[in-house]
C-alpha cells in the first residue's frame, strides 16, 4: 500500500493512493480505531487497510483534490545520516566513515509533496540531497542487523535540503534545519509493495537535469545497519523516519557549484515508491 495523510476542504485525514491517482479515505472507515495515519502504524492497522481496499472499487477523491502532509499529522523523530556513499564521502573530501555519521532534523524544516520550499534568505548556498528514507514500525531497542525488517513500517522519499556555509562554517544542525528547507512524502509505501531494496534507484532532477542517480546497494550501511546503530544508542518509535544519506552529485560538489535559485524544481525519484517534487519559492 501507499499510505498518505492530507487535508480536504480544511479537513485532516488519511488514505491509499491508488496507482490510478485515486485516493481511497481510511479515516472516514476505520478511523475510529486509528483516528490518523501515525496510529494506524503505531497500532499495525494495515489488516484492516487493506480489507477496505479490498471491498472499495471506487476512489473517494483524486489526488489532484488534496493537499499533502509531510506523511503524518503529528512531529516524530527524523533522524538523519550523512556520507553514507562512497562517492559522495569523495565529492565532500572525507574518508569513508567507520560508523554512520548522524544529526537530527526538526519538523518545522520540513514541507509535503508539491509544498514549497523556502528559500533561505541569510544564505546563498540552498542544496539539494536526494535520499531514500526509512519508517520505523515499532519501537526498537538494541535491535539486531539481522532482527532490523521486524522493525520497518515501509520507505518514503526525501530531500534533506541543506545550506552550505551554515553547515560547514557554524554547525551542522543549523545548516541542515533551515524552515522549510527539506521535504517528505509522498507516501509511506509498505515492504509489500516495494520488495528487495539493492538493486533500486534513486535519482534527484533539478529543474530537468539530472543530478544524482544511483543504486542503493552502493549504500556503505545497509539500512537494517542503521537501525541497529541508531537503536543501539536510542529508543526509536512507530513512525520515527531515518534518512540514509544522500549519493554523490550534490550542488556545492560541482563546478560551478549548482545551489538552488527561485523558481526551481526539485524531484527526488524511488523506484517503486514514487517521487517527491518541491519548488523554491
Amino acid at each position: 500500500m501507499k499510505l498518505v495523510s492530507y487535508t480536504h476542504e480544511g479537513k485532516s485525514s488519511y488514505g491509499v493512493l491508488r496507482a490510478d491517482g485515486g485516493i481511497v479515505d481510511l479515516a472516514s472507515r476505520i478511523g475510529q480505531a486509528y483516528p490518523t495515519l501515525l496510529q494506524l502504524v503505531q497500532k499495525n492497522g494495515y489488516a484492516e487497510a487493506q480489507q477496505v481496499l479490498t471491498g472499495v472499487t471506487q476512489a473517494d477523491l483524486q489526488e489532484s483534490a488534496i493537499r499533502y502532509l509531510p506523511l503524518f499529522l503529528e512531529p516524530v523523530t527524523i533522524h538523519c545520516v550523512g556520507l553514507n556513499y562512497a562517492a559522495h564521502a569523495a565529492e565532500a573530501g572525507h574518508k569513508l566513515p567507520e560508523f554512520p555519521r548522524t544529526f537530527i532534523k526538526i519538523p518545522a524544516a520540513l514541507v509535503a509533496h508539491n509544498e514549497d520550499f523556502e528559500k533561505p534568505t541569510l544564505s546563498p548556498e540552498f542544496d539539494f540531497e536526494g535520499e531514500i528514507a526509512v519508517v520505523i514500525s515499532k519501537t526498537a531497542r538494541k535491535v539486531r542487523a539481522e532482527d532490523a525488517a521486524q522493525y520497518i513500517a515501509g520507505y518514503t522519499c526525501f530531500m534533506d535540503g541543506s545550506v552550505r556555509d551554515y553547515q560547514f562554517q557554524r554547525t551542522l544542525d543549523q545548516g541542515k534545519n533551515f524552515y522549510r528547507s527539506s521535504s517528505i512524502g509522498p507516501a509511506l509505501v509498505t515492504l509489500d509493495e516495494v520488495g528487495e531494496l539493492d538493486h533500486l534507484t534513486l535519482t534527484t532532477i533539478v529543474s530537468g537535469e539530472t543530478m544524482q542517480h544511483t543504486a542503493f546497494d552502493n549504500m556503505i550501511f545497509t539500512i537494517p545497519k542503521l537501525i541497529e546503530y541508531i537503536s543501539g544508542f536510542t529508543e526509536l518509535h512507530a513512525g520515527d523516519v531515518i534518512a540514509t544519506g544522500t549519493p554523490e552529485g550534490v550542488g556545492f560538489s560541482r563546478t560551478p557549484p549548482r545551489f538552488l535559485q527561485k523558481g526551481d524544481y526539485v524531484e527526488v525519484i524511488i523506484d517503486k515508491i514514487g517521487t517527491l517534487r518541491n519548488q523554491v519559492s
